[in-house]
């Protein structure tokens, strides 16, 4: 995936999101004004951080991207599979809606998401003129977060599945995702017959939640899919990760929008 440099802030990009001319990036911790623990590009206040701080990073991503300041749309992520659609920006001072997903059809809306291991994806479909982004934790892949955006996409906009582009970007990997039984009895009610979604070695068990968005995408349908095969933990100084850090961790953002208006 290509990496890209712009006033100290770095993020990746997908080929396919590109190539389709579509402003998105998922954002590196670096080149932020966040003191430690959060250093340095952190995205939420909900960890410690401070709201001036926290607009500043989101001010400094929206330069980098060319995008305006104030054309963001973020939610209260919550480990659902709840998703909204977007109409307009949300101010500042207007409070969040409790949920994972977003989807919008609108110019002058950049959709961002907030993570920390969990699992970023981003949605575009170019035959409706759609974007979307999820955020996947554990509770909120197994309770089909990726494709119920699929679904809204396709009730809000009549998009099908075949059209839409699915970017599935850094996260926790399964080499350094070990989990308990609770995590085993979701993944196992979706992929009881899968030996790649939970692994078992030496006594340990791991999910792959990047494997799995991936594989509820394509039963939802979807033919496009590209992984960044970036581990958050593994690359943890690039990344914030929730568990490297032992909970002490900032927040990276993911961003996609259609563009400005007019």
């Amino acid at each position: 995936m290509p990496i890209h440099k712009k006033n100290s802030i770095s993020w990746y990009t997908s080929e396919s999101l590109e190539d389709a001319g579509i402003k998105h990036g998922f954002f590196m911790r670096h080149g932020g004004c966040s003191p430690a623990p959060w250093a340095s590009l952190n995205l939420a206040t909900s960890v410690g951080d401070s709201r001036e701080n926290v607009i500043e990073n989101r001010n400094r991503i929206a330069d980098a991207l060319e995008i305006a300041r104030d054309s963001y749309y973020d939610v209260w992520q919550v480990h659902s599979a709840r998703v909204v659609q977007a109409e307009r920006p949300r101010r500042l001072d207007e409070d969040h809606l409790q949920a994972d997903a977003i989807v919008t059809d609108q110019k002058g809306v950049s959709i961002l998401m907030l993570f920390a291991d969990c699992v970023p994806m981003l949605f575009y479909d170019p035959v409706r003129r759609v974007v979307a982004g999820a955020h996947g934790g554990w509770q909120g892949t197994f309770k089909g977060v990726a494709s119920e955006t699929v679904a809204a996409m396709q009730s809000k906009f009549n998009s099908k599945p075949e059209d839409i582009l699915a970017v599935i970007g850094p996260s926790i990997c399964a080499q350094h995702y070990e989990v308990g039984p609770e995590v085993v009895a979701a993944a196992e009610a979706h992929f009881k017959d899968s030996d790649e979604v939970v692994r078992r070695e030496n006594k340990r068990t791991y999910v792959d939640l990047q494997l799995a968005n991936q594989l509820f995408l394509e039963r939802a349908g979807l033919l496009q899919i590209e992984q960044t095969g970036i581990c958050t933990m593994a690359e943890n100084q690039d990344w914030f990760s929730h568990r490297s850090e032992n909970g002490a961790a900032g927040r990276f953002g993911a961003v996609i929008t259609l563009g400005r208006d007019g």
